[in-house]
């Protein structure tokens, strides 16, 4: 089987769709429309929140520009004339700002996170229904590191993105109403105070530069971390069995040295910038309003309250210029991973239902290839021409060398790829009119390396049947003869397995994969390769078992070892992806020369009538890229 996904996941289209998603290094725009169209989408069933918080942030961004308004009103209504009675109004109305201000300002903090997590809630089960819908190929030839990023971090990035749009939109909003107000006031002194706006621009798209270099440093960084931390967990046996751990440690040392000088690299574009602002809030304050507001005030063209208020709208400008420039560099991430997440949720699964596929009713497991041909890549055939009747309750067993297409042809009949010519029938309905669904909850599959989820022991083998009872549990177990060992257990079949399964043995694992094949009553068994990694004790346990397990069942077996296929109904030779022999162990025996028999001498280190040959590697045993 995994051969077949192996080449599958060279050729499929969406392995080549994923060979050229977005690089993980690449930063992006400030502003990607596509993307922010996109989330609109996620933002929509949490729109009322979102509306809420919208309308906060617009109150919470007026009152933030209309205090120093109120404060001009204050002087020039009460103060100067000296008429304070007018005053209390002020006070008052200012007061009732203030209130307004920090009520809107406390609702755009609770409304905010609500929907920032509702997209995020959104965007991760989404993407979790997704990537279970992609086809086999994909994660074969997919770094789970590279998924777990996109589902994970990048999910996390792009649901802070929400949050770093409002908040420029009210950074830009306080910027456009400030400049408003301060023409209104006096344009003259606007226009001296704004004159370093050109200077500021200039230095912020120079800043970015250095700063988009700096941050693409940290993800590539980051991503050599990770990947390293990944590899040596996984291969921790191997490090510790060739002693590799200084060796490693050095390495790792290496990449998180870079990691480090990226980072600090960062910081100081980050540290130089801020300064900078600073200094050309003090030009501004300094040369606009004391000096050019002083002269002006000297000559009688200004009002002393008027340069007062200048002086705090400077200081509120230059607020929301101070988060501009941080936010600039964090929705370039923000719009990149919302590219890197979309392209993933845009993937097409190689394999998908028809339009007006039928649901295949409860079959007796009938199989036929008519003429079926099978390639990954258009022009090199992996199966070719097969033609073979399947009866219901047959055990057929698929032999042949490496790449002789045992694992392709399974994996048709499972549906994870569809033939490019021919047909294969199940019960004299197309597979390709059917849905995937009502096909596969027919058919069991037990791979080569048994694989079991963090849960008890019923709750692994009811994995294919969730509405299996204990008793039905329990039938499965004894029928596959793992139930002894169950029982022996610390707590039987509650039992909580450890990640992978790894607190049992394989052979153990192995017999509970058999369980959870069986509990469902599948009318089709296919045993790739499940026997491989036993040893002969378990084996012996597993193949009695088979003999109650296939009675009655259809069933298709792939194994190396001839033993275990000996007394298969039918046994179809495959040889370069074609059906070369079909026949019982002792017909297939009696072909002097014929590959079966080639194959059953080499097994058993037999001699052959063409022993040269074979130790040679002959046609039927030489290497070929391998499907297994």
């Amino acid at each position: 089987m995994m051969g077949g996904m192996r080449g599958m996941g060279a050729h499929g289209m969406n392995v080549a769709n994923m060979d050229n998603l977005t690089d993980d290094t690449i930063v992006g725009s400030a502003y990607d429309h596509k993307v922010v169209v996109r989330l609109m989408t996620y933002i929509w069933p949490y729109k009322r929140d979102a509306f809420i918080a919208l309308a906060a942030v617009l109150v919470y961004t007026l009152g933030n520009v209309a205090v120093p308004w109120l404060i001009l009103k204050g002087i020039t209504w009460a103060i100067e004339p000296g008429d304070i009675s007018h005053l209390h109004i002020i006070g008052l109305i200012f007061v009732g700002v203030t209130i307004i201000h920090f009520g809107a300002n406390f609702v755009q903090f609770v409304y905010m996170p609500k929907v920032g997590q509702g997209i995020l809630y959104s965007l991760r089960t989404g993407m979790f229904n997704h990537l279970q819908e992609l086809s086999p190929s994909f994660f074969h030839r997919t770094p789970v590191g590279r998924i777990m990023s996109r589902s994970q971090s990048d999910v996390l990035q792009l649901q802070e993105t929400f949050e770093l749009i409002v908040q420029s939109f009210s950074d830009i909003l306080s910027l456009v109403g400030i400049i408003i107000i301060m023409v209104v006031i006096d344009w003259q002194l606007a226009l001296v105070t704004m004159s370093i706006l050109p200077v500021l621009f200039f230095v912020l798209g120079y800043w970015q530069k250095f700063a988009r270099h700096s941050f693409m440093r940290i993800r590539r960084a980051i991503a050599m971390v990770n990947g390293e931390y990944n590899q040596n967990i996984t291969g921790v046996r191997v490090v510790e069995s060739f002693n590799r751990q200084e060796t490693n440690m050095e390495h790792f040392d290496e990449l998180n040295t870079e990691h480090l000088n990226a980072n600090l690299e960062a910081s100081r574009y980050s540290g130089a910038l801020q300064p900078f602002v600073e200094v050309l809030m003090g030009i501004g304050m300094g040369f606009g309003v004391v000096l050019m507001g002083g002269i002006m005030v000297k000559g009688g063209s200004l009002d002393y309250a008027v340069m007062l208020v200048f002086a705090l709208y400077i200081q509120r400008f230059f607020e929301p210029v101070r988060h501009l420039t941080m936010q600039y560099s964090q929705l370039q991430r923000a719009m990149a991973a919302g590219v890197r997440i979309f392209e993933v949720l845009d993937l097409k699964p190689e394999v998908v239902d028809k339009p007006g596929a039928i649901e295949l009713p409860e079959i007796r497991g009938e199989i036929k290839f008519e003429d079926v041909s099978f390639h990954y890549v258009p022009g090199v055939e992996v199966l070719k021409g097969i033609n073979l009747h399947i009866k219901p309750g047959q055990n057929v067993a698929l032999v042949g060398s490496t790449g002789a297409g045992k694992s392709t042809f399974v994996t048709l009949i499972h549906r994870f790829a569809d033939v490019t010519n021919g047909r294969i029938t199940v019960d004299g309905h197309d597979i390709r009119d059917v849905t995937r669904h009502s096909l596969v909850s027919q058919m069991s599959m037990v791979l080569q390396e048994p694989y079991l989820f963090s849960g008890t022991v019923a709750d692994n083998i009811r994995y294919n049947d969730e509405n299996a009872t204990d008793d039905d549990v329990v039938a499965a177990a004894q029928t596959v003869g793992a139930h002894d060992f169950i029982m022996s257990l610390n707590l039987g079949y509650n039992t909580v397995l450890a990640e992978r399964g790894i607190n049992l043995s394989v052979g153990q694992r192995q017999l509970l994969s058999f369980a959870r094949a069986v509990v469902g009553n599948p009318r089709v068994i296919i045993l790739d390769e499940a026997t491989a990694n036993i040893d002969t004790h378990t084996e012996v346990l597993i193949q009695r078992a088979l003999q109650r397990v296939l009675q009655g069942r259809t069933s298709i077996v792939i194994a190396h070892r001839l033993s275990t296929v000996r007394n298969a109904d039918n046994i179809v030779v495959l040889d370069h992806g074609e059906l070369v022999e079909m026949g019982s162990h002792e017909e297939l025996l009696a072909k002097k020369g014929g590959v079966y028999a080639r194959l059953y001498a080499v097994n058993y280190n037999l001699p052959t009538d063409d022993d040269e040959q074979s130790l040679q590697g002959g046609p039927s045993l030489a290497p070929v890229p391998a499907d297994d």
